[in-house]
């Protein structure tokens, strides 16, 4: 999988049906994705959104009377997987410490550090 195949708005689309237990339609998806990310998009925005990531395989959707559902072919813990394999092959040829190092000088906060730590104890 190449993540880097779906779009921002695409990712804010996928992110709220991933956090979903249930399967979502349209307007349960527009919903979520304004009210978490403080847009204002409209109907035909989502499903224009919607439509590629079927079309891209991201999503399947099917019809139940007069609504569409819609359910992730994508786990999220898989495209997160596969976010930092490209990140770390990118950035860090292919290296996922020297990634963990970056993170940890310049973005992780002493609190993240310790619970990385207490992670790693724990291995």
């Amino acid at each position: 999988m190449v993540t880097n195949d779906i779009s921002t708005c695409e990712r804010l689309v996928m992110k709220v049906i991933w956090d979903s237990a249930e399967e979502l339609a349209l307007q349960e998806i527009m919903d979520g994705v304004n009210k978490e990310n403080d847009k204002n998009w409209k109907p035909q925005t989502v499903s224009t959104f919607l439509s590629r990531l079927v079309k891209k395989g991201f999503l399947s959707m099917y019809r139940k009377g007069r609504y569409c559902y819609y359910q992730p072919l994508v786990s999220k813990d898989s495209f997160w997987r596969a976010t930092m394999n490209e990140n770390a092959r990118f950035f860090a040829k292919n290296d996922m410490g020297e990634l963990a190092c970056y993170l940890c000088d310049t973005v992780l906060e002493k609190k993240d550090i310790e619970k990385l730590k207490k992670k790693l104890e724990e291995m």
